[in-house]
């Protein structure tokens, strides 16, 4: 998984704290779920990760299908927190020209544009360096179905 510095804080967007909308990003409803890309389970407990929150369930196509059970779930209880929750509210997509985007957004974030554009930019660049490491990826991210997501229609 992309290694970050503390100074770009990913998975923590600022304007969350003035959106309004009560952080529910970080709520997990009955059927929601988060996936892992094959590799991030196991690379998070070769680095000694606390993944007792998480409720995993292996993918038919690789990876994991997890359920978080952390009691505050913006911080894991202070576990492992996945690139897709980091990721949140997109996820990537694989493009008509082959290219990897931001493409889907959860509907149910409020924020658009300028408030969200850098953690956008964010995401785009830490799936790309690790679909560069494991470029086998581009089909597992192609086999993902998502619930609660849109095409992003914000440029």
């Amino acid at each position: 998984m992309p290694a970050e510095s503390k100074s770009e804080l990913p998975g923590i967007i600022a304007g969350c704290a003035t959106a309004g909308c009560g952080y529910t990003c970080c709520e997990f409803a009955q059927g929601n779920y988060i996936v892992l890309p094959p590799g991030e389970v196991e690379e998070a407990k070769d680095r000694g990760e606390r993944l007792d929150h998480l409720e995993l369930s292996p993918l038919p196509f690789g990876g994991w299908r997890a359920i978080c059970h952390a009691q505050k779930t913006s911080t894991c209880d202070g576990g492992y927190k996945p690139l897709d929750c980091r990721s949140y509210p997109y996820f990537p997509i694989v493009d008509s020209r082959q290219m990897l985007t931001a493409g889907l957004k959860g509907a149910k974030c409020p924020l658009k544009g300028p408030a969200i554009a850098s953690h956008r930019h964010w995401v785009e660049r830490a799936w790309q360096s690790l679909l560069q490491s494991s470029p086998e990826l581009l089909e597992w991210l192609r086999s993902v179905r998502l619930v609660g997501y849109e095409p992003v229609s914000e440029r």
